[in-house]
């Protein structure tokens, strides 16, 4: 019976992965591996690096107010009045000048400030969206095991129906059962392989969701690697809700845009003082177009230029303006706080899904060793006519449900986990044990197979 039910179990994978072996390699693919490539594609990152690169040069722009202004310019006139008007008919100019401000109210710190506070705050933005598009790649990832978890349930159903419809037919024909026994393991059988073509339809759609997620082309072919199970320990929620408004991106963005809008509300302010500047110049006149000198006038002069300037009334703008910037801050900070009370109730719940999967999973467990040794128990009486093709039936479908609820148990503790660690922005510990075996969304058949207690003998 086992080599049959190995048989069949690799054949079934085959139907599904052969035309796509045929054609592409195979490769392993873990969950890193999987992130890894999602930050490496996702153009919604992308879209965010961009935006970081941008500020950056932002940010080199505003120290061009501390460095020296270099200008040269060329002027030439021609005129019909010139008797009255010029000394000449033609007149040329070039001038070189250098520049440079002694002081404007401390605007042009406070808006290099601003702009490196605003650089800042893009980053943290950028690693927020890093953080999303982690979670949605793992969550794909953990989908996939899921579905072909469900696949191999779906499987080990229709393969013991088989059986169990063997034998219902064998007994019928000798007499040893009614008709009706025989059809509904006909009946159960129709409705495990329709569950079975959900299931392979499920799988095909969770992995195209991890294609997507991860930016790799359709028809990729992919083993994915079981993933390290949580510990499934209780969580302290005071010391995970203070790693979490301590490292969590969104916050650190937030707060480095306040600092911004501060930083910008002190260089309106500083529009209330002075402006200095010195300047120096050097003149080359000539009377055509070449400025090579003239006949009765100087042919160059030197200047040098001390500018001081000083607004008393722009109509109330420095004013107005410098209040709208306040009103930013407070806006800000209001953000901050809703962000961080968002964020705490998120976290509140990430918890209590941990924590209830991680029960789901002790119960689950225990759930499919009882299962398992029913199905054992009432298979032998089936076979010695004690239980009835009903009894069976029923023994299987707890089978069934129980493996199917261990797999959602455990996946949904995955994404359980995997949510808090992204609302933390660290890593929850993981089991030292690992189970090794691969999954694969398309290419082999997933590889869990029932106990051998659970299996009919021959």
């Amino acid at each position: 019976m086992k080599q049959r039910f190995g048989r069949s179990y690799i054949l079934g994978g085959l139907t599904l992965i052969l035309p796509l072996a045929i054609a592409l390699p195979v490769h392993a693919l873990t969950m890193d591996e999987a992130v890894d490539l999602a930050l490496k594609n996702n153009n919604r990152l992308q879209e965010y690096r961009f935006r970081t690169r941008a500020q950056e040069h932002r940010v080199g722009a505003a120290w061009s107010p501390f460095l020296p202004r270099l200008d040269a310019d060329y002027q030439f006139t021609k005129s019909d009045d010139y008797n009255t008007t010029f000394q000449t008919e033609e007149a040329s100019t070039l001038t070189a000048s250098a520049s440079y401000n002694l002081f404007r109210g401390m605007s042009d710190l406070f808006s290099l400030l601003g702009s490196k506070a605003q650089l800042s705050s893009a980053r943290h933005e950028q690693k927020a969206v890093e953080g999303d598009v982690a979670l949605e790649a793992r969550t794909a990832f953990i989908e996939v095991l899921r579905a072909s978890r469900n696949l191999t349930a779906a499987q080990e159903a229709v393969e013991l129906l088989e059986r169990q419809r063997r034998d219902a037919e064998l007994q019928y024909r000798v007499g040893l059962t009614a008709k009706n026994e025989f059809l509904k393991v006909e009946v159960e059988l129709a409705s495990a392989r329709q569950g079975l073509i959900r299931a392979e339809g499920a799988l095909r759609v969770a992995r195209k969701t991890l294609e997507r997620a991860i930016g790799m082309p359709a028809g990729i072919d992919v083993v994915i690697e079981e993933l390290v199970p949580p510990i499934a320990s209780d969580l302290n929620e005071a010391e995970l809700s203070e790693r979490m408004l301590r490292n969590r991106s969104e916050l650190a963005s937030l707060r480095s845009l306040r600092d911004s809008r501060n930083y910008a509300k002190k260089a309106l302010w500083s529009g209330y003082l002075p402006s200095i500047d010195v300047s120096a110049q050097r003149l080359w006149f000539g009377d055509s177009l070449s400025p090579d000198g003239r006949e009765t006038l100087a042919d160059r002069d030197t200047r040098y230029i001390l500018t001081a300037t000083w607004n008393f009334f722009d109509g109330f703008k420095t004013s107005r303006d410098a209040a709208a910037a306040r009103a930013d801050v407070l806006s800000l900070d209001r953000r901050i706080l809703d962000t961080e009370q968002a964020l705490l109730l998120q976290l509140r719940s990430a918890v209590e899904d941990y924590r209830v999967s991680a029960q789901g999973v002790q119960v689950a467990d225990k759930a499919v060793a009882q299962a398992e040794e029913n199905y054992r128990i009432t298979n032998n009486q089936f076979r010695e006519r004690i239980a009835s093709s009903t009894d069976l039936l029923d023994a299987r479908v707890l089978l069934t449900r129980a493996r199917t609820d261990h797999s959602n148990a455990l996946y949904d503790l995955h994404r359980a986990a995997a949510a808090v660690e992204r609302i933390i922005e660290a890593p929850l510990p993981r089991s030292l044990e690992q189970d090794s075996r691969p999954h694969d969304g398309t290419m082999t058949a997933p590889t869990p197979a029932p106990s051998d207690s659970a299996k009919p003998e021959d």
